[in-house]
């Protein structure tokens, strides 16, 4: 099973915490010609929100998030695990981690079909360097 590992640096941006705001910011992103894979939207408390989107890998999808008012997160560092979906993994991922001492600070994973996509965030690019070597070897 061969297992795709890359690093994601992830775009965050304050929402206000109405029906309409997720996608005013999305349809900005959209028009400014952004294909995402990640998108993440929590409301953080009464009145405010987060979206959190990745990857963003030209100036131009740069500048479109940078005027759709979002940020690159400074404490968000992010590992994408793309591959075949089976039965157990996101324990043998997580356990991998644990026994490395390497601490989750958000974990998304979901499945299509036979594929499935984990997006891990760590607190910083040394976590997700340690991360990103450990389970290329322990989903090789």
């Amino acid at each position: 099973m061969t297992y795709r590992i890359t690093k994601e640096h992830v775009w965050v941006g304050a929402i206000p915490d109405r029906a309409d705001a997720l996608a005013e910011k999305l349809r900005a992103l959209r028009d400014g010609g952004l294909n995402l894979e990640l998108i993440l939207a929590r409301r953080t408390d009464a009145g405010h929100g987060l979206l959190f989107v990745a990857p963003l890998r030209t100036l131009e999808e740069i500048t479109a998030a940078e005027t759709a008012g979002l940020m690159r997160s400074a404490t968000m560092k992010t590992i994408r695990i793309e591959g075949p979906n089976v039965a157990g993994l996101g324990a043998k991922i997580t356990t991998a981690l644990a026994e490395a001492g390497l601490n989750i600070r958000e974990y998304a994973a979901a499945a299509l079909g036979d594929r499935c996509v984990t997006n891990i965030a760590f607190d910083n690019d040394a976590e997700g360097d340690r991360a990103r070597e450990l389970l290329l070897k322990t989903l090789a």
